[in-house]
């Protein structure tokens, strides 16, 4: 092998293990999610690992960011208050940019003030074709007292 090729064969490994290294270090999901004072969120999260946030909900807001095949959507929604209950179930559907629909059907297990557990929560798409894809998810809504921060 000429020593041209070696530099160019060096240069090709180095470009694919950078490569490789930043994709491992980008993980799968939604970046974490900040509420401001005052604000409710819902936050569901795969129940398989490595649990990647996949959906948010600012209730105040009325916004939702989906994470969908490495893509992060905004959505719109119509903003929501509490108070919420043990056993309580949740029903949400949301229109994709694409025109299809994304719902979640949920149950609240466990719930305090300023905060509810969702124990069991499914997410349903429509694929292309007809086919439904589903996710099983777990979630949180919390809210953050107004004297914060």
């Amino acid at each position: 092998m000429t020593r041209r090729a070696e530099t160019r064969l060096a240069g090709l490994v180095l470009m694919l293990v950078s490569t490789a290294v930043m994709a491992q270090e980008t993980p799968p999901g939604l970046p974490p999610q900040d509420l401001q004072a005052g604000e409710c969120g819902a936050f569901f999260w795969d129940r398989a690992e490595p649990n990647p946030l996949r959906l948010f909900e600012n209730e105040s807001r009325g916004l939702a960011r989906l994470w969908q095949e490495g893509e992060i959507l905004e959505l719109g929604t119509a903003a929501r208050n509490g108070p919420y209950a043990a056993g309580q179930r949740l029903a949400r559907a949301y229109r994709l940019p694409s025109g299809g629909i994304i719902s979640i059907e949920a149950e609240i297990t466990a719930a305090q003030e300023n905060e509810a557990v969702i124990g069991r929560a499914v997410l349903r798409r429509t694929l292309p074709g007809g086919a439904e894809a589903v996710s099983p998810l777990m979630g949180l809504i919390s809210c953050r007292d107004a004297a914060d921060r």
